[in-house]
């Protein structure tokens, strides 16, 4: 996967929805920690890394990102990524296995990945503004 093959933008929103989607569902993990027998999700760093090697395209070729434009290949702006099971360090005796210190590093970490490839995402569109600038404004 050559990264210059990526669109930086499409990369950034698939970035966004992977960490939105792995926010979700660590806060799922911390809203059922006292539930017996839960066990806690994650979503996968490897599933993000799939998503983008099905946005890479070695020919160039014509991809559609909304509904209403004409052929191409459909790529995934409605990609959804899914949690899988991963228990905690411990399991209570009630049999949940959710360890809220774990699940708070995991959410601050994932928080602090999503601002910076948000604030990435801003600064792309910002440049793009200014290019599209006519000279001396």
């Amino acid at each position: 996967m050559n990264p210059a093959d990526l669109n930086v933008l499409e990369t950034l929103r698939t970035m966004l929805g992977y960490h939105n989607a792995r926010q979700r569902t660590i806060a799922e993990n911390v809203a059922n920690a006292n539930t017996p027998g839960f066990t806690p999700s994650d979503v996968s760093q490897s599933q993000f890394e799939r998503v983008l090697a099905g946005q890479a395209r070695s020919d160039g070729g014509l991809r559609t990102t909304n509904a209403r434009h004409l052929g191409g290949e459909s790529v995934g702006m409605s990609q959804q990524f899914r949690a899988e099971a991963t228990p905690d360090s411990e399991t209570t005796a009630n049999g949940n296995s959710v360890v809220i210190e774990e699940q708070m590093v995991r959410a601050n970490e994932n928080r602090m990945r999503y601002e910076t490839a948000l604030s990435l995402y801003q600064k792309s569109l910002n440049l793009i503004r200014m290019a599209a600038r006519p000279p001396g404004q």
